[in-house]
């Protein structure tokens, strides 16, 4: 009632008798968010002056929004914030947050992260922030001629690939010389993916050069070839050709920095990004209290498009651009199936290890406190398990996860998601009673999920904005302009996906925990900072032609050991962890990858 003598204070009168009211206090929570609201309610008819206040009419006083911990998390993502530290009082229901501006992540709405069909200067300083970061401030310069993986050059060849590759791919379409030290061509333009059962057998490649060149010479290399793309992005015109050598490097940088971080996460020298390191403990104990069941979803029989149509000659006009296994623009029938609304965790894995004949863990996973920890075996688990309960304490001491802030017990990561081979995730499927989607089911599982969201939109729409002459109005005032769809192809809004939810883009340096949202469908890049696994190998697919600028990029690597996998992980930019037509593919057992896997069953 404080408010109300308050009022008289200010009114110079009695005007209003506490004792005739009462206060009415109320949580609300629905589409809009969480709030609490309090009013005054008159006991009876009270009048004042001219004005009428029915008895029990509410008097609004204020409206406070609330947060949980899983929607405030979602806020300092949306605000572009990284929460640092936090203190709550004894109930937990009040709490201050200490929030620093987040540098590195990148905008989630594909109307701003896909704007144009080129990356533009922006784009590209972005993208320079986070390669620099990982490169410079990450990684040693004594661990720069270290193989943290076998399988792969050395770490300095990726310093030098980046910027040879662009540059090489610009050359082509402007007809200019290349840059100088012109013989980087020879040891930097193609890096190497042998097969893991025999390392003698690799594609095409780059001769490996006895010495690598010094680092000072390589970064002055890549100043060269960066100042070439910012005299490009900075002029009047930018030519469908050359927009689309811009966007065959900016592409192939983002996905060679995740080759470079996992690369380093097998590293023990590895350095943090930041001084802040994320509170694991504190959040594993959120993510325990908020799980939920994983639950089984009925994915409809549809019809599905996949690819985009982006023909080489140009002839569409100015569509954004896709790799040749993006085209050209198909349609697929899928039949009826099941789908678990999330991947699953290191804890189901943890669990599906611990009754294994061959409890070997993932390179992921560290057990001797190094990140060299290893080694995985090729099992095929169990066929008819079910996951029912979890890992016994014993088994979880003394396993790590491996972060690039160092090792976290794996106890504190239970509700993230795993990432492993293929092979080792068919064999943890097989025991919990599903298998791996098809790259047709998975998309198809994306499909449902954006219609479901269509319709919870369209029905939160119809309660609050009236359609007037097919144009969405909000108090009189037109939305405008309307949205229409590109007339030359599809739009930003229509290939990209809206990242929001989605752990992709450096709103995290690590996984995050997905046990809560067991109770709805993962769409696309939603998979809590991990790739999907399919089980579909690459293969040339009707239509498919290998790109001119690069005929190697994806023909190379149809040999059968390679799957498709989709999404992104939490090291993917938007540009591609949103496109829904965008591919990528490892091999079955290759072990370092980022990718997980949900389970899907037959009706």
């Amino acid at each position: 009632m404080n408010g109300l003598v308050h009022a008289n204070h200010l009114l110079g009168e009695q005007a209003f008798d506490p004792n005739d009211w009462e206060v009415i206090g109320e949580y609300v929570y629905d589409s809009t968010g969480s709030r609490h609201q309090a009013s005054y309610a008159p006991k009876h008819d009270i009048m004042y002056k001219d004005i009428l206040i029915k008895a029990e009419e509410r008097v609004k006083v204020e409206e406070s929004l609330k947060y949980s911990a899983k929607d405030a998390v979602e806020l300092w993502e949306a605000a572009g914030l990284q929460e640092t530290n936090h203190w709550t009082a004894t109930s937990d229901n009040y709490s201050i947050h200490y929030l620093v501006k987040d540098k590195m992540a990148f905008h989630t709405d594909p109307a701003v992260y896909a704007k144009s069909t080129v990356p533009n200067l922006e784009d590209w300083e972005g993208l320079w922030r986070a390669w620099d970061t990982v490169t410079r401030g990450m990684l040693p310069e004594e661990e720069l001629l270290e193989k943290p993986i076998k399988l792969r050059n050395a770490c300095i060849f990726y310093l030098g690939h980046i910027p040879t590759f662009v540059d090489i791919q610009l050359n082509k379409v402007t007809k200019e010389p290349p840059s100088e030290p012109s013989h980087y061509t020879r040891i930097f333009e193609r890096g190497i993916d042998p097969d893991v059962d025999n390392p003698e057998n690799c594609h095409a490649h780059s001769e490996i050069p006895n010495e690598w060149p010094p680092l000072e010479e390589i970064l002055q290399y890549q100043t060269a070839v960066r100042s070439k793309i910012r005299k490009i992005c900075k002029s009047s015109h930018v030519s469908r050709d050359i927009g689309r050598a811009l966007w065959m490097g900016f592409e192939h940088e983002i996905l060679h920095l995740e080759t470079l971080l996992y690369m380093i996460l097998q590293s023990n020298r590895t350095l943090p990004p930041t001084t802040l390191r994320p509170d694991f403990e504190g959040d594993a104990r959120l993510a325990e209290k908020s799980r939920v069941p994983n639950e089984w979803f009925d994915i409809p029989k549809q019809t599905i498009v996949i690819g985009l149509e982006d023909p080489e000659d140009n002839s569409k006009g100015d569509v954004h651009f896709g790799w040749d296994n993006e085209k050209p623009q198909r349609k697929v029938s899928v039949p009826a199936f099941q789908a678990q609304g999330r991947a699953i965790t290191n804890g189901e894995y943890a669990l599906y290890l611990e009754r294994s004949a061959d409890p070997k863990i993932p390179v992921s996973w560290s057990e001797d406190g190094s990140a060299h920890s290893h080694v995985n075996g090729h099992h095929n688990g169990y066929s008819n398990g079910h996951y029912t309960t979890a890992s016994k304490k014993p088994f979880l001491e003394g396993k790590f996860v491996k972060t690039v802030y160092g090792l976290v017990p794996l106890k504190f990561a239970l509700d993230w998601p795993v990432f492993a081979s293929y092979d080792e995730l068919l064999g943890c499927a097989n025991f919990m009673g599903g298998r791996i989607p098809t790259v047709e089911e998975a998309k198809s599982i994306y499909s449902h999920v954006d219609s479901l969201r269509r319709e919870e939109a369209e029905r939160h729409l119809g309660k609050t904005v009236p359609a007037v002459n097919g144009h969405l109005l909000n108090d009189g005032v037109e939305e405008s302009p309307p949205h229409s769809p590109s007339q030359n192809g599809k739009s930003s809004q229509e290939l990209f996906t809206n990242l929001e939810g989605a752990n992709v883009g450096f709103k995290h340096w690590h996984p995050i925990a997905i046990t809560a949202h067991g109770n709805k469908l993962a769409g696309q890049s939603e998979m809590g900072g991990v790739w999907e696994w399919t089980s579909s190998p690459l293969e040339k697919h009707d239509g498919f032609e290998p790109m001119p600028l690069y005929p190697e990029y994806t023909a190379d690597f149809f040999d059968g050991k390679h799957n498709i996998v989709l999404g992104g992980s939490w090291a993917t930019h938007p540009r591609i962890a949103g496109r829904r037509t965008f591919v990528n593919w490892y091999q079955r057992n290759y072990l370092y990858a980022w990718v997980g896997a949900r389970l899907v069953r037959d009706l």
